[in-house]
């Protein structure tokens, strides 16, 4: 089995920062996806160039800080903040305005970082808005770049494309609050995954608790516990019990 293991939010606070790059160089992570919109992207780009062997993608973002673009009506509420509701069954989202957010966010991610993200992915699975996946997909494309399964498919292969990858793993649990245990991690993968040339990816949300975090996530304890997972010795020393390869989105040969 081949395994990218992955840290979402990079770039949301410098806390989850700090620990995303823990998780790097003291454990097993071999990739993160950044939030260009939020508050430590900047300080995340800093510490990015300062270990230019992370593979670094984006996590396109359309619930939660500012956004990037202005005169925004369906993905924003009263306050000018980006509008979790947006992905309620029932609201009613300009696919121009996602577009424009996204496209926003991808340009800011090379302007400051210098390079392509290595992968796309999303926060919250905004491919439930109505628009997103195709939107998403069409980025992918025009820069030649994996994404991460949508929450919109089940588990397989886009019907569509050989960019999407299809082995997300996000291990949870039905209350997020009770946090994930290593032994979690190694129950969910079976003789049959371990023992196959597919690739996987471990997707978790490693952070440190800070005073930003608190006012942005309601995931805040729960990111200790990802970071510790994958600093721990538990899941290093299956990792190497059962030959798993660790690998990065950037090492995937895309076909379409």
């Amino acid at each position: 089995m081949k395994l990218i293991v992955n840290g979402d939010d990079f770039g949301i606070t410098r806390a989850c920062n700090y620990a995303i790059i823990d998780c790097y160089k003291y454990g097993f992570l071999t990739s993160t996806s950044m939030m260009t919109n939020m508050p430590g992207f900047p300080h995340a780009v800093e510490l990015m160039k300062e270990y230019p062997d992370l593979s670094v993608g984006i996590h396109l973002n359309l619930t939660v800080g500012k956004p990037l673009t202005k005169d925004l009506k369906t993905l924003v509420n009263a306050d000018g903040n980006l509008n979790k509701d947006a992905m309620n069954k029932d609201a009613v989202v300009d696919p121009e305005e996602i577009r424009k957010e996204v496209t926003a966010q991808f340009d800011y991610f090379v302007e400051l970082t210098g390079q392509l993200p290595t992968h796309i992915n999303s926060h919250h699975g905004i491919e439930m808005i109505p628009g997103a996946e195709a939107i998403q997909l069409q980025l992918a494309k025009k820069h030649q770049l994996p994404v991460r399964r949508f929450f919109t498919l089940p588990q397989g292969n886009h019907p569509d494309s050989d960019y999407v990858i299809p082995n997300m793993c996000l291990i949870m649990k039905e209350d997020w609050s009770i946090p994930i245990e290593p032994e979690d991690i190694i129950n969910f993968f079976n003789d049959d995954m371990l023992k196959s040339d597919d690739i996987y990816e471990l997707a978790a949300h490693p952070g440190y608790v800070d005073y930003e975090l608190m006012q942005l996530s309601s995931l805040t304890n729960a990111r200790c516990n990802d970071a510790y997972n994958f600093m721990c010795d538990e899941l290093k020393d299956w990792i190497k019990a059962n030959d798993i390869e660790l690998v990065t989105y950037s090492q995937i040969p895309l076909k379409g």
